[in-house]
């Protein structure tokens, strides 16, 4: 029986190989279709106006001019689409490496509530917005407290937008706030947090404005968005919520400029303070 089933075993073997190499027959090589001439390449079948196609196309990331094969998106398109989801998974799964953290001036104080699992942060939202026992004891313990603006920076849920845009944005800032004569606590790192972190901050510290620079939810034109949330003294009680908060979004290569998006939310912050309040309220007040 075993010697029957060691030529058994063979043959299956062999058949697997003879099979693989009449398969490598009919393999199909695909070219990079990521490249800016692939993204620009006109899909309609005979346009009517080719350039106004081609103008049209490189004025907008948006999938345009790119045809159809009957029914369904051709291959060139399908193709796209599949990398750029593969790009959102990348940003999504991504952490941001110890050394950037640190080449960023951030001091990582830790995990929040979702002890740094993707899965748990994607399925449980609530868990991202407090953080964990741990990082809670270093916050008190290593940061400034009662600092007029706290800046705090997240992966969240695209780490590239952190390694690509939070630096330039994090320096602009900090440089403006201190030209302004506001000064800044200190700014920290929190693995997978959301947006509503900044009211553990805020109660923890006392602070008057929390800054919290996100990685954005990542989509199949841009994977590596940044964000800034902002809110004045943001507490747990009484409650934060989303109508307190400014934002800036879209902060990307292919979206807002980040020195651009750092004077808006400077100018923001001195608002803040003048009219000690944020978000909706501070748009009324603004009309008088």
């Amino acid at each position: 029986m075993a010697a029957y089933e060691l030529y058994k075993g063979t043959q299956n073997q062999a058949v697997i190989e003879a099979r693989r190499a009449e398969g490598a027959k009919f393999g199909v090589e695909v070219e990079d279709v990521t490249t800016a001439e692939k993204r620009h390449t006109v899909g309609v079948d005979h346009p009517v106006d080719l350039e106004g196609c081609k103008a049209l196309m490189h004025a907008t990331d948006q999938r345009v001019c790119v045809g159809r094969n009957g029914p369904r998106p051709k291959l060139n398109t399908y193709f796209q689409m599949r990398a750029d989801h593969g790009a959102t998974q990348d940003s999504l799964k991504y952490s941001v490496p110890d050394e950037v953290i640190k080449a960023l001036g951030l001091l990582h104080v830790g995990e929040t509530a979702t002890n740094g699992l993707l899965e748990t942060y994607l399925r449980l939202p609530p868990l991202g917005r407090k953080l964990s026992d741990e990082a809670k004891a270093v916050v008190l313990e290593k940061c400034v407290k009662n600092p007029t603006v706290q800046f705090v920076v997240s992966n969240g849920l695209s780490g590239y937008a952190i390694e690509r845009y939070a630096g330039d944005v994090l320096k602009s800032m900090t440089d403006g706030l201190k030209a302004a004569g506001i000064t800044v606590g200190t700014s920290v790192y929190v693995n997978r947090a959301r947006v509503g972190i900044m009211n553990d901050f805020g109660t923890l510290l006392n602070a008057d404005v929390v800054v919290v620079l996100i990685g954005e939810r990542p989509g199949l034109i841009i994977s590596d968005a940044l964000s800034i949330y902002m809110g004045y003294k943001p507490r747990w009680e009484p409650l934060t919520t989303d109508g307190n908060r400014d934002n800036i979004c879209m902060i990307s290569k292919k979206g807002k400029n980040p020195i651009e998006a750092a004077a808006e939310a400077v100018a923001l912050i001195k608002d803040y303070l003048q009219y000690k309040t944020s978000g909706v309220e501070l748009a009324t007040a603004k009309r008088g």
